[in-house]
């Protein structure tokens, strides 16, 4: 996404993420803004141009260079707010001329695009910018500097490079890209203001209905991984319960003898499954029934190691899940 002069910031840096779609633009279209407002995320940035309180433009640019406009850019904004972790929003205040050229930038017809400044005459190009009354702006670059100039009825608003902040006079940055080996251009025109005063896409997409669609969208998106991630912790519990038992019962069968094995599953059917081995009045209950069947079975002191033992793997596997 090109830089941008920043203009008269209006907010800065706001949590994209805690904040509504369709209330931003109500409060931008409803006080008659004019300027832009960008939403920038981890994977992508979307500009959206203002007019008079009227949204002339939307670009939706993604960091490996994909790009959607209008509706399709809407969506995806409402998208990215609802469900990502991170992001911000700026909004800048700009003048009409100054608004009309950043929608040329974003979205203006390409004259030129990439094309190499060594071979273009220059001196014709600026000529002809000036004769057609060309509303619209020259991007000049190399691999790591940038300028760009803004034209409003083919005359030069202003300058803007790299690492300004805002609009400026001096044209000495944009020749020094100019000069520099490799240097290239795009060039972008667009309609003047009153023509675009004419667009509002807000009169065409309900932001309400984008915004309702991308929060359901993600409800059930979320209502699906958690009743996933539910399936997968009892699926995942059960099998533990069922190696628990298997434990279980093996110490049993240890100091009682293959007729432990009967203890065991009586004592835990009658208190209604395995759960209740991790249940702590269940798990009493039941080391009590043990208890009770093993001392008609075995002496004292072998009864008092077997609960001792069961009490140990009990109390272990509870802190574990």
């Amino acid at each position: 996404m090109f830089l941008l002069p920043k203009g008269n910031p209006l907010f800065e840096n706001l949590a994209a993420t805690k904040l509504k779609l369709p209330e931003v633009m109500t409060k931008l279209s409803s006080g008659a803004f004019t300027g832009y407002a960008s939403f920038v995320f981890q994977s992508s940035t979307t500009i959206l141009v203002f007019e008079a309180g009227k949204l002339v433009s939307v670009l939706l640019e993604e960091q490996n260079g994909g790009r959607q406009t209008g509706f399709e850019a809407l969506s995806a904004l409402a998208e990215l707010m609802v469900t990502s972790n991170s992001g911000a929003m700026n909004v800048f205040k700009l003048s009409k001329d100054l608004t009309m050229c950043i929608h040329a930038l974003l979205q203006g017809e390409i004259l030129y695009k990439a094309q190499e400044l060594k071979l273009i005459d220059i001196k014709t190009l600026l000529e002809k910018i000036k004769d057609d009354q060309m509303n619209g702006c020259l991007r000049i670059y190399t691999e790591d500097r940038s300028a760009m100039i803004f034209y409003k009825d083919g005359n030069p608003l202003g300058f803007f490079h790299d690492g300004s902040h805002d609009i400026e006079t001096s044209s000495t940055e944009s020749q020094k890209i100019a000069g520099m080996p490799g240097a290239k251009i795009d060039l972008f025109s667009t309609q003047g203001v009153e023509e675009l005063m004419g667009i509002d896409l807000l009169e065409v997409a309900n932001i309400q209905k984008i915004w309702e669609t991308s929060v359901a969208r993600h409800q059930l998106d979320t209502d699906k991984i958690q009743k996933e991630r539910a399936e997968r912790d009892k699926k995942s519990i059960s099998l533990k319960l069922s190696d628990l038992e298997d434990q279980l019962r093996g110490i049993v069968i240890e100091y009682v003898g293959k007729v432990g094995r009967g203890i065991v599953d009586k004592e835990i059917s009658s208190l209604g499954g395995n759960a209740c081995i991790i249940d702590d009045a269940g798990s009493t209950k039941l080391l009590n029934a043990i208890e009770r069947a093993a001392k008609l079975l075995i002496s004292g002191t072998n009864t008092k190691l077997l609960i001792e033992k069961l009490t140990a793997l009990i109390t272990a596997a509870k802190s574990e899940l």
